[in-house]
């Protein structure tokens, strides 16, 4: 790699013409120009010349994940055009919650943006395709429609809050974008780790879970919080209950919501461990004299659906199979009405939303299927007495679990960010 100061961020100048704007390129280094890299000290931020933002941060490594930009885009469509939306307050907004199409991922963001309650808008991100190269040399390429969404947003935002890997990514090519187009960068609130780049973000939430939190809770710029932040709230989840009362009227309480997510990494969720969470959650169901609510999602195995359905026999229920395109969700309703809630253990967002009913939550994880983060979540939730741990002898009880929600903890955070910029939120 050259040395720091033979690498520059340009920008790309395109006469004009329809259809044709400038737009930086990310970045121009000569002896790598399309691996990512830089030297910290041509960081604007990390070199603590962000205009605006007080004091300095410590200097990034030298390689860093960053999108790459595509050299040509169609003229940007407005805002309302380019699928921007849920702009909360009057003015232009103050906050970008960048959202892709990790359905978990995007959650997060918008249970922070909710949080902080500052007038925002949502900004759909398009991947390109991920070549194995590609992540090899830690690039993320957004495509053109994504580009011109960014482009599009004038004035831009004074901060930007992203969750994942490849959002993190996006959200530091936005800031070194909108640095060079308007001379200000906007401030950086991530959710979970962003693998790198870890010294551009103003604040970067991890979950204690994280397999790599004793690492990352060292860095000044890290917050540690319990579970997954989310938007959800009692007064939304009795409403959408109101949707979904008269359909589940026949069935008697107390009802026990079943949330079931699916594979995971190396952690199958098939027919044999759907068969034990039937099981499972039909003998507490049998215990109490009730019934079960059940809802799978876009991770569940065909054959996994087959053998809850089988395992359910003499037990009153419902169980609603996802499919893309299909029926309206029942999730929210089934939390909203639901005595207690069960959750497979292999979602972590589930398991946290779940709390937010304030009755008791039951996580189902077989010995041996969890492991590492997962593991630690389980015992983190029992810890706080947000759940208990489900097996075929567990026995009815009405109890409250304690809500997580982390949301409004990183808002706070986000906050003093925008008050120090002296941004009135």
């Amino acid at each position: 790699m050259p040395p720091a100061a033979a690498c520059r961020f340009s920008v790309l100048s395109i006469p004009p013409g329809p259809g044709r704007l400038s737009m930086p390129i990310l970045p121009a280094c000569p002896a790598a120009p399309w691996v990512g890299e830089c030297g910290p000290a041509d960081d604007p931020v990390a070199a603590g010349s962000r205009v605006g933002g007080p004091g300095t941060r410590p200097a990034a490594k030298a390689t860093r994940e960053v999108p790459v930009f595509p050299t040509s885009v169609s003229t940007p469509p407005s805002r309302a055009e380019a699928g921007a939306h849920g702009h909360a307050g009057d003015g232009p907004p103050l906050v970008w919650a960048l959202v892709d199409r990790l359905l978990g991922s995007a959650n997060q963001t918008r249970g922070v943006v909710a949080a902080l309650g500052a007038p925002s808008v949502e900004v759909a991100l398009d991947y390109a395709r991920e070549w194995p190269w590609d992540r090899l040399r830690k690039r993320v390429r957004l495509t053109a429609g994504s580009q011109a969404r960014v482009l599009a947003g004038d004035p831009g935002p004074r901060l930007v809050v992203s969750c994942g890997r490849r959002a993190g990514a996006a959200a530091r090519g936005i800031r070194m974008a909108l640095l060079a187009r308007d001379g200000v960068a906007p401030r950086l609130v991530h959710i979970q780790d962003p693998r790198t780049g870890h010294a551009d973000f103003d604040v970067i939430a991890v979950p204690g879970h994280d397999r790599a939190v004793d690492r990352l809770r060292q860095r000044p710029n890290v917050m540690v919080v319990l579970g997954a932040p989310h938007a959800l709230t009692p007064a939304r989840l009795a409403a959408e209950a109101a949707l979904w009362r008269e359909d589940m009227a026949a069935l008697p309480h107390p009802r026990i919501a079943v949330l079931v997510g699916g594979d995971s990494g190396r952690r199958r969720l098939d027919a044999t461990v759907a068969a034990a969470l039937a099981r499972q959650a039909g003998g507490l169901a049998a215990r109490a004299g009730g019934s079960l609510l059940v809802t799978t999602s876009r991770r569940t195995r065909p054959d996994a659906v087959a053998a809850l359905r089988g395992g359910l026999d003499g037990v009153p229920h419902v169980v609603h199979a996802w499919a893309p395109g299909g029926a309206a969700n029942p999730y929210l309703g089934f939390l909203g009405l639901a005595d207690a809630v069960v959750v497979s253990g292999d979602s972590m967002s589930m398991l946290t939303e779940a709390t937010t009913t304030g009755r008791a939550v039951y996580v189902f994880s077989p010995p041996g299927w969890a492991r590492g983060p997962h593991a630690r979540y389980h015992a983190a939730l029992v810890d706080a007495g947000a759940a208990r741990r489900l097996d075929d002898a567990t026995p009815w009880t009405a109890w409250a679990a304690t809500a997580v929600n982390p949301a409004t903890e990183i808002a706070a955070a986000a906050r003093a960010l925008l008050d120090a910029d002296g941004a009135v939120v």
